[in-house]
């Protein structure tokens, strides 16, 4: 019996599937704001790329991955929960937004970690979080791509700032051993 009620909920989350892939065909795909995700994706790739660290890039890259991991995560906890969602995905099988989650959080917290590395990471984390949570994020809601429902920007920013911290933490790491 229980597991009849696991294929039965499997067969109405991948019917839902199907009808979410339909409406991202139909109002999503080569939108306007499809497409400003997508030039936002491969402008923020190519702004890493040319003002990156080179000597840095393994580092930062390691740093990158735990933020794009992290964010994605904390999306799809704060969908499923009915927190907030997002409009016009590039790909339509996500949860989160990837140009935001997957590409520009992990790009502009390792291009603020280059910024005065010596600063204080506290001061930094807190002009970060705040641009994130009280520009960026208002911003992609005006243009309707992020959609608030139970959430306030203001819970954004304790999240990014102790994210940004702990990025900082493990970008300033010297134990990585060689494997030989």
């Amino acid at each position: 019996m229980t597991n009849q009620i696991f294929d039965d909920y499997f067969l109405k989350q991948n019917q839902l599937m199907n009808e979410k892939f339909q409406i991202w065909l139909e109002h999503s795909l080569f939108s306007w704001q499809w497409w400003f995700g997508l030039i936002l994706l491969v402008i923020s790739i190519i702004f890493w790329i040319k003002f990156r660290k080179k000597d840095s890039t393994n580092r930062l890259l390691y740093s990158g991955f735990f933020v794009a991991i992290v964010a994605s995560f904390l999306d799809l906890i704060g969908t499923s929960l009915g927190l907030f969602h997002y409009h016009y995905e590039i790909f339509p099988f996500a949860a989160n937004y990837l140009p935001w989650s997957i590409i520009m959080l992990p790009i502009s917290i390792m291009i603020f970690l280059q910024i005065k590395p010596k600063a204080n990471p506290f001061f930094k984390a807190a002009i970060y979080s705040a641009v994130a949570s009280f520009i960026v994020l208002p911003f992609l809601n005006f243009i309707e791509i992020y959609h608030p429902i139970r959430w306030n920007y203001f819970y954004s920013f304790p999240i990014l700032v102790t994210l940004y911290l702990i990025t900082h933490f493990l970008v300033r790491r010297n134990n990585f051993e060689k494997i030989i």
